[in-house]
């Protein structure tokens, strides 16, 4: 198996853990409905393997008054903070490249705070069972 497909099956076998972390990500997003900056936001993180670059747009959508100011700072923290998970995860894979693995987690993160988000706006933004 090659490395990247390893630690793909790695982040995945974490999905609980990713989809808490969506869950506290969109938190501060009660109330307003933000699904296609949310949208957005993945999809540069999907389409790059920078890390500063996720930051700066997500800073950029905040500047544009597109997500509020202290949302985006308290995701750029939480999103940033992943990076510690990606590290041990490369430290278990030879050769595996921690960048890309944490760009990996992000993107999943993402994901699951998109459907998050949705569910608290057009959902009813009651709690489904564990």
């Amino acid at each position: 198996m090659k490395t990247m497909a390893i630690a793909r099956k790695e982040i995945a076998a974490q999905d609980d853990r990713w989809v808490e972390e969506a869950r506290e990500l969109v938190k501060g997003l009660k109330g307003q409905d933000k699904h296609g900056q949310l949208r957005n936001i993945q999809a540069v993180a999907e389409e790059t393997d920078s890390w500063a670059a996720v930051a700066l747009f997500i800073r950029y959508q905040a500047a544009r008054d597109q997500v509020p100011k202290k949302w985006a700072n308290d995701a750029v923290e939480r999103l940033e903070r992943l990076q510690a998970y990606a590290k041990e995860l490369a430290g278990r894979i030879p050769e595996a490249d921690e960048k890309a693995i944490h760009m990996g987690i992000v993107s999943r993160v993402l994901g699951f705070a998109v459907r998050w988000h949705v569910w608290d706006v057009k959902g009813g933004g009651k709690e489904v069972s564990r």
